[in-house]
């Protein structure tokens, strides 16, 4: 579907009193003429502004006499049969960062999104630069498309002002309609998904090459000097095991031949006594682990009666209420009849009528009566419990006291036991032989070793995952490596490069029928690509034009732009703004040549005039111009 075109039917500007400023214009081409400082570019400035200009500064948007002078500026705008009213208000607290539309305000920065949906624009987004670039994706806005529809005064040596190739680029795809297909979200999912793999894989040699020199630097003896590796690691592991056997095999045997030489020289008696505080020993520890596990079971169950006792008390205080309500309620009597509401009293007691019917009162049935046992029979019950569970509760915390003192003595007969085996083992220490202490020291550093292994064969599984992850992510890459080949193929950068060429042709042909000695070069070549663009004429580069040369290039662009419109397969407005620079590069003033080169667009609007195409071109007369809207300025502003 083609784009709407986007046509601006009136411009005015309001200021805080007095009368109001407006320029009304029409399809087709539009004149804005004036002496000079009757403030053409502003006002057109003040479109910009209007129409989507992010900087919520207005100083940067157009003079300061204007700024100070006015205090909005509204633009009425149709696309299609439908009428958009938008306004700046940059006086207004709050508002100078908003766009009105119908009135009601959106961000200037949201503009974008409102504007381009409702002029069947796709929204794109677009990598600058290369697509493997850390940085997002931006939005291609309405304020980037502005710049190729809006020619200002000081735009007249460059293709477009202040925007880089790579948003020129973008833009162009998506006039020509190839930016939907080529930028798609699959597309974008691709780059980002390349981006995952190009991080996991930068994160996982610089992993690598940290643990490798980490390793080098400790491990450097097992084999493992070079890089780490899963097999050089199990066998360091191996080698290790066999030095912790061989050096155990020797303690055992030392230790042996010791023990061997220990009992000789021991008698028996002493021989008794240490198997018997060893044995003490044990059987102490096991009471300790018996009585430990004693305590804790009481301490829980001192708090599940606690616990207990108070769900019942909070019962019993319920049911306690409920009686003493029951015994307030029963007794209360009608005091206004219910008829008259008027006041009622009891002249006459008498328990078997009613004082107010006077009719005879039945005794209380019975069944109220059990009612009422019931609930007291409740009461009596929970109280019980109540009682019941605070003397279980007095009981186990008697338990759990007589517990603690038992645990306190079994620590106090440890800790004799402790210090009598303690003179035992200085005895022990004395005559042991220092190969036992030099192999004890070698088992412990190969334990260290072991263990440092341990976390660098950790390491090398996270390495492992790091691959996994690659792995998985590849496999996402290629099934969206064909779905964007698959997009691709309904790309056609040829059919949309000569289409473009031919209408820059066709402009350069018209305005050199008119003025012969207009366009000297030849033909200009368009060269679109995926990821660049280029312009040539004749077998020069565009940056070898000539300022005037250049001065008519730029228009036959603006030309080949709007014819664009209203062709379902490309998605261009159907709106150009051409603001004349003062003289032109040879000198020549405009006036002498901006009839001739404003002429082709005439011609091109009058053949689309049913599509509603809409040039507004500002110079100083364009006079004998036909078939043109004249819009004057006669008011010269003093500077």
């Amino acid at each position: 579907m083609a784009a709407k075109t986007l046509v601006i039917k009136q411009l005015s500007r309001f200021p805080k009193t007095g009368t109001f400023d407006e320029l009304n214009f029409k399809t087709g081409v539009n004149v804005l003429v004036g002496e000079p400082n009757t403030g053409k570019t502003q006002w057109l400035r003040m479109l910009n502004f209007l129409m989507g200009d992010r900087d919520s500064n207005v100083n940067n948007a157009f003079e300061k006499a204007l700024v100070d002078k006015y205090d909005c500026v509204k633009g009425v705008f149709v696309v299609e049969d439908e009428e958009i009213i938008l306004e700046r208000r940059w006086k207004e607290s709050g508002n100078k960062g908003k766009i009105f539309v119908n009135g009601e305000p959106i961000k200037a920065e949201d503009f974008s999104s409102f504007l381009l949906p409702l002029l069947n624009i796709p929204l794109v987004h677009f990598p600058q630069g290369n697509p493997l670039s850390p940085r997002a994706w931006p939005e291609l806005s309405w304020a980037n498309l502005l710049r190729h529809i809006y020619r200002k005064q000081t735009s007249w040596g460059e293709l477009v002002s202040k925007q880089p190739t790579v948003d020129q680029h973008a833009c162009l795809l998506l006039f020509l309609g190839i930016a939907e297909h080529l930028f798609s979200p699959e597309y974008e999912r691709l780059s980002e998904k390349q981006k995952d793999i190009y991080k996991h894989q930068v994160r996982k040699e610089e992993f690598t090459r940290t643990l490798d020199e980490i390793s080098r630097e400790l491990l450097s003896a097992n084999g493992l000097g070079v890089a780490v590796t899963a097999n050089s690691i199990a066998s360091s592991i191996r080698d290790l095991d066999l030095q912790v056997e061989e050096l155990l095999s020797q303690r055992d045997e030392i230790l042996a031949a010791l023990k061997d030489s220990i009992l000789q020289e021991t008698d028996d008696t002493n021989k008794s006594e240490l198997e018997q505080l060893s044995e003490t020993w044990a059987r102490l520890q096991g009471r300790r682990q018996t009585v430990s596990t004693q305590i804790e079971s009481a301490q829980s169950r001192i708090k599940d009666l606690v616990d207990y006792s108070k769900g019942i008390q909070d019962e019993l205080s319920r049911l306690e209420r409920s009686a003493s309500a029951g015994e307030i309620f029963r007794d209360l009597r009608v005091t206004h009849c219910p008829v008259c509401e008027q006041a009622v009293t009891s002249k006459e007691k008498s328990l078997d009528e009613c004082y107010l019917c006077k009719q005879q009162i039945a005794p209380m049935p019975s069944e109220s009566l059990a009612s009422e046992q019931r609930l007291d029979f409740e009461i009596e019950q929970l109280q019980a419990e109540t009682k019941e569970a605070q003397e279980l509760v007095e009981v186990v915390s008697q338990e759990l006291k007589a517990l603690r003192y038992q645990q306190q003595s079994t620590d106090e007969e440890i800790n004799y036991i402790q210090r009598q085996m303690r003179i035992v083992q200085a005895t022990a220490a004395a005559i042991m032989p220092p190969e036992i202490s030099r192999i004890d020291m070698d088992l412990g550093r190969i334990q260290e070793q072991l263990r440092q292994i341990g976390r660098i064969e950790r390491a090398l599984e996270f390495k492992e995952n790091l691959s996994e992850q690659i792995s998985e992510i590849e496999k996402e890459v290629n099934d969206l490596e064909i779905e964007v080949a698959q997009l691709s193929q309904s790309i056609n950068y040829e059919d949309a490069s000569s289409y473009f060429s031919d209408q820059m042709n066709t402009y350069l042909n018209a305005i050199k029928a008119r003025n012969p000695n207009s366009w000297k070069l030849g033909r200009v070549n368009f060269i679109l690509k995926d990821k660049s663009f280029k312009f040539t004429v004749g077998n020069s580069n565009l940056s070898n034009l000539g300022a005037t040369m250049t001065l008519y290039f730029l228009p036959a662009y603006n030309y080949a732009l709007l014819s664009l419109s209203n062709i379902s397969k490309y998605s261009y407005p159907g709106l150009s703004i051409l603001d004349f620079p003062a003289t032109f590069g040879d000198g020549t003033p405009r006036q002498a040549t901006e009839n001739f080169i404003l002429e082709p667009f005439i011609a091109l609007t009058e053949k689309n005039k049913k599509n509603n195409t809409q040039v507004i071109a500002v110079g100083s007369a364009f006079e004998g111009l036909e078939n043109v809207h004249r819009v004057e300025l006669t008011h010269v502003w003093q500077k």
